[in-house]
């Protein structure tokens, strides 16, 4: 009996070990990322297996989706039910894969406010309705200004702080040959150069309820004609080869996201030591100096439908946690040459290895950046109505005041459109984040 008893253990035991022994079967998220080159999607890959995966256990299996067709084959994936676990997309299209139901709201995740208070709050404003926030930023864009210190120099003129600072200066630069251009010209990016102007005047894209237009408010107004008249009145440069047009000279100013930076760094030798980064000329009040410049960025959101959100939210945690960022930022730096990654963490940019006057810049602009309010219109439509609004009052000669009006009116009715449709959606939505 003795005997029998000694071999049960010694068997329960080795049963013990070898179980001890086999590799535990990991858990594989999926994960979609858009806009990520293979050379940068590879060091994502690598960190987060060396790292996440070697901590967790739990695999993550990439794919990559270009800015082309991300939406389609996100809005195909949630229709079919075949998801990812993890959709890393554009801020503002998030919110409407989860008012549709696609995605869950973040805030009923354990540590979500942790998490939150990593990135600029404004970036928020893209990613949320109301209460309910649909994605987490892990990487941004910030518009800064970039100034030939030598041209200037020569023209007796300095850093351009306010915007009726650089239209004082313009007249001299264009009689040098020289010349002064916005982020995205006249093309479906004038959202963004004009959402700006809006901001630093203190308007924006809704009124405070998101219920109707911002478009036809005073301050609105005047913003854009103030922008329109850079181009009608100041004859602004319109379309340049942006890094060409700095290093020749012909623009001596110029606002552009962070590549612009490494391009320089690494793709303008001649004008090394010639130019700086600054932040952008602003709107000077009785109260302020207002350098609002837009900021934005990709984000990560969970799919509703998703079987493993536990362990997606701890790869959400993981991805957007400073170390990481940090980590994947001077990673991208050091293997891909003119790349750039800015954490969405303001004071990331101090550590990510680049000059340290730049990290300051991209830091501040950081910070005092916003990003576009999401209200139910899909931005795609709302472009298309500042834009036509711009070229309008631009090429056409339309009263700015009458054009940003009929903008108003077109984004109302959208915006009337889409509380219809959302309505049961929303009301689904709040009801269950207050249980």
């Amino acid at each position: 009996m003795e005997i029998r008893s000694r071999k049960f253990c010694f068997l329960a035991l080795g049963v013990l070990l070898l179980a001890l022994a086999l590799p535990i079967q990991a858990k594989t998220i999926k994960v979609w990322l858009t806009g990520h080159s293979n050379e940068q999607l590879r060091i994502i890959s690598d960190l987060t297996e060396s790292q996440f995966t070697a901590k967790t256990g739990i695999a993550v299996e990439f794919t990559s989706l270009s800015w082309a067709d991300n939406e389609n084959r996100f809005l195909l994936a949630a229709a079919s039910g075949d998801v990812p676990d993890v959709a890393g997309a554009g801020a503002l299209f998030l919110p409407e894969l989860g008012l549709r139901g696609a995605l869950i709201d973040l805030t009923q995740m354990a540590g979500f406010d942790e998490v939150r208070s990593r990135a600029n709050p404004s970036f928020y404003r893209s990613l949320s309705y109301k209460s309910l926030v649909f994605g987490v930023p892990y990487f941004s864009n910030v518009t800064t200004a970039y100034q030939r210190d030598d041209i200037l120099q020569n023209l007796g003129l300095g850093e351009m702080i306010t915007w009726d600072e650089l239209i004082k200066a313009l007249p001299k630069m264009q009689a040098n040959g020289t010349n002064f251009m916005l982020q995205w010209g006249l093309g479906d990016g004038i959202y963004a150069d004009l959402n700006m102007f809006m901001w630093q005047k203190g308007a924006d894209d809704y009124n405070e309820d998101l219920t109707r237009s911002g478009y036809d408010s005073p301050e609105a107004i005047e913003a854009f004609k103030d922008y329109v008249d850079l181009y009608v009145k100041h004859k602004i440069a319109v379309e340049l080869p942006p890094v060409q047009a700095f290093m020749s000279g012909d623009l001596a100013i110029t606002l552009q996201y962070p590549s612009f930076y490494t391009n320089l760094i690494h793709s303008a030798p001649t004008i090394e030591g010639k130019w700086s980064m600054v932040q952008a000329p602003g709107y000077a009040s009785s109260e302020k100096l207002n350098r609002t410049t837009f900021g934005t960025g990709s984000s990560l959101g969970i799919f509703e439908r998703s079987k493993n959100k536990a362990e997606a939210w701890e790869f959400v945690k993981w991805f957007t946690d400073d170390s990481t960022q940090v980590e994947l930022a001077k990673r991208t730096m050091d293997e891909i040459p003119g790349s750039i990654f800015i954490p969405a963490n303001p004071e990331g940019a101090l550590k990510i290895g680049i000059e340290q006057k730049a990290a300051e810049i991209f830091t501040k602009a950081l910070a005092e950046s916003t990003a576009s309010v999401y209200g139910l219109v899909a931005p795609r439509h709302r472009r298309r109505y500042l834009q036509m609004a711009g070229q309008k009052a631009i090429f056409q000669g339309a009263d700015p005041e009458e054009a940003m009006k009929e903008a108003a009116r077109e984004h109302n009715v959208e915006i009337e459109r889409k509380q219809k449709e959302y309505e049961r959606f929303i009301t689904r939505l709040l009801a269950e984040q207050k249980n």
